[in-house]
């Protein structure tokens, strides 16, 4: 392996900033995985949601989470050609996954991976082990786990802005602040990629982050109605605290133009709520 000072011509042989910019002043929201730290959060927001958003599209979880970690410094000259030949095999071995590439203090790569495809345990130990380089050339260990949760996973693995609490007890608006790292930039390899058909419906991460936008666009309009917001607040009483008053919200603001929904405003407009319990049941889906 290269020692660590000629990993870059940046002088202190770390492949990740030890002092990223926060911030840049610029009419544009703030975007990429190494220019700033604020654009690291919206990249990283983005992937959480379209990986959330696929499994919702699979209509069923994801099957495994797999860390990859390399246990030593390599330079950046072999990350790329590297994880290129262990894609290629995964890939050739049915994999379907999507990778996310990250680096610890220590200056040592490692890997997050969310696989799609059914596949056993010991299946895909076996394909890593045939995929990834000899140990005699870089030392690597891996662990398969079992999902706990699909929805933080999806945040954990791109290292997104999440409210959490910490293993202390303390509940932060920022769980993973202090595990994010940026590369440095120009290193010559990607932060992120899948490999086989992991975005559904034939999509892509920029299609499915678009389809993202498109329906929280609609959301937002049906919102700006002040009926809708009637009927979410209606709504929202009658449930109490059973229903978290954003679910709510998305589901009346996507579909605010259904008929059933128009239906039940002009219900609420006509009648005293109160008194009229037979209205009780929406009905409407959520995006």
């Amino acid at each position: 392996m290269k020692t660590p000072s000629q990993y870059c011509s940046d002088d202190d042989g770390k492949l990740f900033q030890t002092n990223p910019t926060y911030h840049k002043p610029s009419q544009y929201p703030a975007k990429g995985w190494t220019e700033t730290v604020e654009g690291y959060i919206n990249e990283a927001k983005q992937w959480a949601m379209c990986i959330n958003r696929n499994r919702k599209l699979m209509k069923r979880p994801y099957t495994w989470v797999v860390h990859l970690n390399l246990n030593e410094e390599v330079s950046p000259e072999y990350v790329a050609p590297m994880w290129n030949k262990v894609t290629r095999k995964l890939k050739r071995k049915g994999v379907v996954c999507l990778w996310v590439r990250e680096v610890n203090r220590l200056n040592k790569i490692h890997y997050h991976i969310i696989v799609k495809n059914r596949i056993s345990s010991d299946d895909l130990k076996a394909a890593i082990e045939d995929s990834m380089p000899p140990r005699s050339e870089v030392v690597w260990r891996k662990r398969v786990e079992e999902i706990k949760s699909q929805w933080h996973l999806a945040y954990y693995v791109v290292k997104a802005k999440i409210r959490g609490t910490t293993k202390a007890g303390k509940v932060v608006k920022d769980l993973y602040r202090r595990k994010r790292l940026l590369f440095k930039p120009h290193l010559g390899f990607r932060k992120a990629g899948t490999i086989g058909n992991f975005w559904e419906q034939g999509k892509s991460k920029t299609k499915m982050w678009a389809d993202i936008k498109a329906i929280e666009a609609k959301i937002a309009e049906g919102l700006e109605n002040t009926d809708v917001v009637k009927l979410v607040d209606h709504v929202a009483d009658m449930l109490g605290d059973g229903v978290p008053r954003s679910r709510i919200e998305r589901s009346f603001g996507y579909w605010s133009d259904a008929p059933s929904v128009q239906d039940w405003i002009e219900r609420l407009i006509a009648v005293d709520w109160d008194d009229d319990p037979w209205l009780i049941t929406p009905n409407a889906g959520s995006p």
